[in-house]
């Protein structure tokens, strides 16, 4: 019955989109990227080959800034001028009708033991959306409707995450609706804002174009990016209409060198503080850590990030990050700390038969404990008591609290219309057995194989698969996969 009744809803949301595509002559590109991998390995591939100089620590991106960093390109080989052209063909250079539209399915097996990674939203048994975006230089608005089945997150049939509204004015956008967010260097996950759990729904501002400031004493701070956010968590039923609050802040004083800033808390909600007063002791952060239920205003977190790229030193193709978040604070800089650390290296693989093969190899660790002790305070709090968490799901590093990780993984680029994505990840999760985490709800070790193929069919026609292997010490090895198409501007 519930398999009947999404099939209903899929068959009303297309003839919406169709009648949407029909009624509307707006013709432009996307301007706002959401979070998208492939899209982020060609940009950090280039990066790391010293061809652009770009942030892809603040997501999302906006298509301007990508523009931007392709102008000044120094590309040298075929091989870079394949994936800046890859790039250009995603941000919509093709010919596009009066409407972007897309519609997609994706079915897969049941992968609770699955870790997630960026933009790796496929969390339901079974999926269908339907995408429609209308975009001028200064506006964009994009409606996308979900119909999901068995989501491991939610038992909701219809959402629409991934829709907002969004306006720019003076290379400033503002966009509210349900978008993801990734704060940090990471490739498989940021320790404070990361896209595992649901998207708040919520507004998001930030820059377009991150060019250096024009004025003299400030052009030294080089392009830089902010992000301001405000939303209202979702299913938080500690304390329902939780809000959550976030800063970011990152820089690139060199053509080698980004650093960055972050800040989060929650504040407010059913029996909270919510006066103008109380939000603005929970900016100051002067009432927070200490007892009583009245004066422990907020659950912050905040902390530091940074990247350095070798390629415009050494003519080296190596970054090397690293991120430290801390759940607490002592001489008013972060402490009770979670730590990420990677390095990630980019080059070519040239062989007979297939000719030259861009790709990038990484390697990732990350420790969510409390500066090394397993002690059960990274993510959780004494008054907001489901944690860092929405629908039981991190905000923050997608195994949530207690976890050590240690990933290797890889991309590669046969041609220009097949990319593979590859890991290998083996983590100690939650090893403070709290239940507040869902998404590993208990003490366990795991390690996992995880390969995606995305071939792009045709110009309108894009299919991804997906196989992994998982071994668990106190569940069953699985075995699984999933496989997917979509249409775009059909």
């Amino acid at each position: 019955m519930k398999s009947s009744s999404s099939l209903f809803r899929l068959t009303q949301l297309s003839s919406l989109l169709l009648t949407t595509s029909l009624l509307s002559s707006v013709a432009a590109a996307q301007n706002i990227q959401l979070n998208d991998m492939s899209l982020k390995s060609e940009l950090d591939w280039l990066r790391a080959q010293g061809v652009i100089q770009i942030s892809t620590s603040t997501w999302p991106l906006t298509a301007n800034e990508i523009n931007r960093a392709l102008s000044k390109a120094d590309i040298r080989t075929t091989e870079q001028q394949q994936i800046v052209q890859s790039i250009r063909y995603t941000l919509g250079k093709e010919p596009k009708s009066l409407v972007n539209t897309k519609v997609s399915a994706y079915a897969q097996t049941d992968r609770e033991q699955l870790p997630q990674s960026f933009a790796d939203d496929k969390t339901a048994n079974f999926q269908a959306s339907a995408q429609a975006s209308m975009s001028e230089e200064d506006w964009e608005i994009n409606i996308r409707a979900n119909v999901k089945d068995k989501d491991m997150i939610d038992d909701e049939d219809l959402s629409f995450e991934g829709s907002y509204l969004a306006g720019k004015y003076a290379n400033q956008w503002l966009i509210a609706g349900q978008i993801p967010t990734w704060w940090g260097p990471g490739h498989d996950g940021s320790l404070i804002r990361g896209d595992a759990s649901k998207p708040v729904v919520g507004v998001t501002m930030q820059r377009d174009i991150q060019a250096a400031p024009s004025y003299r004493y400030l052009n030294w701070i080089g392009p830089w990016q902010y992000q301001l956010f405000a939303g209202q968590l979702d299913d938080y039923k500690a304390v329902p209409d939780t809000k959550l609050i976030g800063m970011r802040l990152t820089a690139s004083p060199m053509d080698w060198l980004e650093v960055g800033a972050s800040r989060t808390f929650m504040w407010g909600g059913d029996g909270r503080p919510e006066s103008a007063s109380s939000f603005w002791d929970a900016i100051k952060g002067t009432k927070d850590n200490v007892y009583g239920d009245d004066i422990d205003i907020s659950n912050q977190l905040a902390g530091f990030d940074a990247r350095v790229n070798l390629a415009p030193l050494v003519n080296v193709p190596v970054s090397v990050y690293g991120q430290y978040i801390g759940e607490d604070e002592a001489g008013s800089l972060p402490a009770k700390n979670m730590y990420l650390a990677g390095a990630d290296f980019a080059s070519s693989l040239n062989t007979p038969t297939m000719g030259a093969m861009p790709y990038q190899l990484y390697t990732e660790w990350t420790d969510t404990r409390t500066s090394g002790d397993i002690s059960g305070i990274s993510y959780n709090h004494r008054n907001y008591t489901d944690g860092y968490y929405q629908h039981g799901y991190p905000l923050g590093y997608a195994l949530g609290g207690d976890t050590e990780s240690i990933a290797v993984g890889g991309k590669l680029w046969l041609n220009n219309q097949n990319f593979i994505n590859a890991k290998v990840q083996h983590a100690k999760v939650n090893q403070s057995n709290l239940a507040i985490n869902k998404a590993f709800p208990e003490s366990d070790k795991l390690t996992v194989l995880d390969v995606a193929w995305e071939h792009q069919l045709n110009p309108k026609t894009t299919i991804s698969s997906r196989a992994w292997v998982s071994d668990s010490d106190i569940h069953s090895t699985d075995v699984g996969g999933g496989i997917g198409v979509e249409f775009a501007n059909f």
